[in-house]
């Protein structure tokens, strides 16, 4: 079957499923009101775009990172390439990032709709606060170095290496800002911990 082996009919297949699901439960007498579906997409959204974001996060720091200290330059070059896995996983990290930040922009002018400053906690606000950080890492300074490590922009050897420092270091700072930041973002609906 075709959903098994093209990777966007399983993301197709995926939505279709979870919209089939939706629907029984409409039909069934469940379903929600039209600021419940806004919130529900927003939340829905939010999680997709995370999970890949740092999904990302930790795969750049945790595999591909360490594996391409020990690959030569001529592969080094290969893996750079146009279509090659780097730039792909560049492409939806910085994307996917961008996506995470529209959502849960979307929820916090839902919750302050909903109740204004006060239905928005600290917690939350110490996960949104960690999360905009985080995306404008990977747009002003990630993004833009890595543009020239990978070769999209002119660079020499040296310039290559000091962006990829100052990429590493922000990615770096990305995933010890990811820790709290799931944290938080988790505490604020299921356990507070500011209150």
């Amino acid at each position: 079957m075709i959903i098994f082996t093209n990777h966007k009919m399983a993301i197709v297949a995926g939505f279709v499923l979870a919209f089939v699901l939706i629907a029984v439960a409409t039909v069934t007498g469940g379903g929600l009101d039209g600021d419940q579906i806004a919130g529900a997409v927003a939340r829905w959204g939010h999680f997709l775009a995370g999970i890949t974001w740092i999904g990302l996060l930790y795969y750049f720091n945790f595999v591909q990172v360490p594996a391409l200290g020990n690959v030569s330059a001529d592969t080094k070059a290969d893996l750079f390439k146009e279509g090659s896995i780097v730039r792909r996983a560049l492409f939806w990290f910085r994307w996917a990032a961008l996506a995470t930040v529209i959502f849960g922009l979307m929820l916090l002018g839902g919750l302050w709709k909903a109740g204004g400053a006060g239905a928005i906690s600290v917690d939350i606000m110490i996960g949104a606060t960690f999360g905009l950080i985080m995306w404008a890492n990977v747009f002003f300074i990630i993004w833009p170095n890595q543009q020239k490590v990978i070769g999209m922009v002119e660079a020499t050897a040296d310039e290559k290496a000091a962006a990829g420092k100052k990429a590493l270091i922000a990615s770096r700072t990305n995933t010890i800002l990811s820790i709290p930041m799931l944290f938080f973002m988790a505490s604020s609906a299921h356990f507070p911990i500011f209150g």
